[in-house]
């Protein structure tokens, strides 16, 4: 019978795990949350070292959190602790907003969406980028799936890449590899566009009392992010250089796929006035007394009505259902570290390390060093949420400690939690598909990757921190 997980690795991690656990916890740490934080640590390595799958890791964390750990009075309290999360709103508005990104998919409104922009605008290889890009960002609002984006978007460049010049194999490079970049981009600029975003919402009113609605997000982070838009493809442009500069073909190729396609569907006109439905709830929300998670149920509920999904549709996105079980998980054990002080602690030893090596540097200075080490984080990750929920804590309480706002520091790590998705072939869902296509290989992917990520980082400090400071944040 062949065995569910990589026993080498797992029994790598509990032997490892094993040996800090009889030690004594460091000085000012408390034995439960030192063991706890060692479970914490174990979890993410091994789903990092994908020993199992990340819904599986999480079951048996629950196990070893209840039998193992001295943590809780009872077993009844453990269990309660570990199963708390599983009620959290915005938790529950992330699987409601994967049942709407199949929605895109299913009725095909994502890829006419695509096809109409390139028809208008595709007569350059750059202008396609930009193109492919914008429609990322009209599906972002209501598509916290990154993957599923990309997968509507994706499909599109490639049979451009091959319809246009399929002997130019730059061409194939530049329009995925920037249907990526974008990817990330339109995410740091709506709060509904990635499951991280609302992990960090989540944690940002734990941890600060700052409560982000999607129009104080925007209003934040989405002229930032459209700078991204603006000068990335052009910096790709100029990196990889495809051969293929003028694409005439490209809107003859939008055209004769509209023309395939047909008239938009009742379905398709049905998702377009519950999206724009859904934009209006979540932008004007608190004025109609309804939060995210709700608007999100309503407008669920009309697809289901409309026959816009089926139950069959909702019972079978398993991505969903995935991250509901792993990501509670995750975020419970996250908040109990931070109520049992190892967030703090954690925060505490960083700064004062960084004080200690950049002694006299203002908090600008501090904020921009950890940002680049958040930013290089992402060769150890292979999930952006798992990222944010395993470190987003201890970054922000170590640049509060080194005297940065605590909005600023929230607002710098929403934007470089995105723009390091990009990084490796693994720090992302989404970068096997793209590396699929065949147009990359590992290293050129990770070369394009620190091309992105790099001019992403300059760029979106340097725009976030001016127009931050003209909106009053100092």
């Amino acid at each position: 019978m062949k065995l569910a997980f990589k026993w080498p690795h797992l029994l790598g991690v509990i032997i490892i795990t094993s040996i800090f656990y009889i030690q004594s916890p460091p000085t000012d740490l408390s034995i439960q949350g030192y063991h706890l934080a060692l479970l914490f640590i174990a979890t993410i390595a091994s789903i990092v070292l994908n020993i199992m799958p990340t819904g599986a890791i999480a079951i048996l964390s629950i196990a070893i959190y209840c039998v193992i750990l001295p943590v809780e009075s009872t077993g009844k309290a453990a269990i309660t602790s570990e199963l708390h999360d599983f009620n959290n709103t915005l938790i529950w508005l992330i699987l409601i907003a994967f049942m709407m990104a199949r929605a895109f998919t299913k009725t095909g409104l994502g890829e006419r969406i695509s096809l109409v922009l390139l028809s208008k605008f595709g007569q350059s290889s750059l202008r396609i980028a930009y193109c492919l890009g914008l429609a990322d960002y009209i599906l972002a609002p209501a598509t916290p799936s990154n993957t599923a984006r990309f997968a509507i978007i994706s499909p599109i460049a490639n049979s451009l890449a091959k319809t246009i010049n399929n002997k130019d194999r730059k061409l194939g490079e530049f329009l995925i590899s920037n249907a990526s970049a974008m990817n990330d981009a339109s995410a740091v600029g709506f709060s509904t566009a990635f499951a991280g975003n609302l992990a960090l919402i989540g944690i940002a009113s734990t941890l600060l009392g700052i409560n982000l609605t999607f129009g104080s997000w925007a209003m934040y982070l989405l002229i930032p992010s459209l700078c991204l838009y603006l000068i990335i493809p052009f910096i790709l442009y100029l990196f990889i250089s495809p051969e293929t500069k003028d694409t005439p073909q490209a809107p003859i190729f939008a055209k004769e796929k509209l023309k395939e396609i047909g008239h938009m569907s009742i379905s398709e006109i049905l998702l377009t006035i519950i999206f724009i439905a859904l934009v209006i709830m979540w932008i004007f929300g608190p004025m109609l007394n309804l939060d995210a998670t709700s608007a999100a149920f309503i407008g669920l509920s009309a697809m289901l009505m409309l026959g816009v999904l089926n139950w069959d549709d909702i019972k079978s996105e398993k991505g969903a259902w995935d991250t509901l079980i792993w990501f509670s998980v995750l975020m419970g054990m996250a908040n109990h570290l931070r109520s049992l002080g190892v967030v703090k602690w954690l925060g505490v030893n960083v700064s004062a390390f960084l004080s200690s090596t950049m002694n006299g540097a203002s908090p600008i200075i501090f904020l921009l060093v950890l940002m680049l080490f958040f930013l290089l984080t992402s060769y150890l990750f292979a999930s952006g949420t798992a990222k944010i929920v395993a470190l987003s804590g201890v970054i922000i309480g170590a640049l509060l400690t080194l005297g940065v706002q605590p909005i600023i520091a929230l607002l710098s790590v929403a934007g470089i939690m995105n723009i390091g998705c990009n990084l490796t072939t693994y720090s992302h869902a989404r970068n096997p598909l793209a590396m699929g296509y065949g147009y990359h290989t590992p290293g050129k992917w990770m070369m394009n990757g620190i091309v992105i990520c790099g001019a992403g980082y300059i760029i979106f400090m340097s725009t976030g921190l001016i127009w931050w400071k003209i909106l009053g944040l100092e």
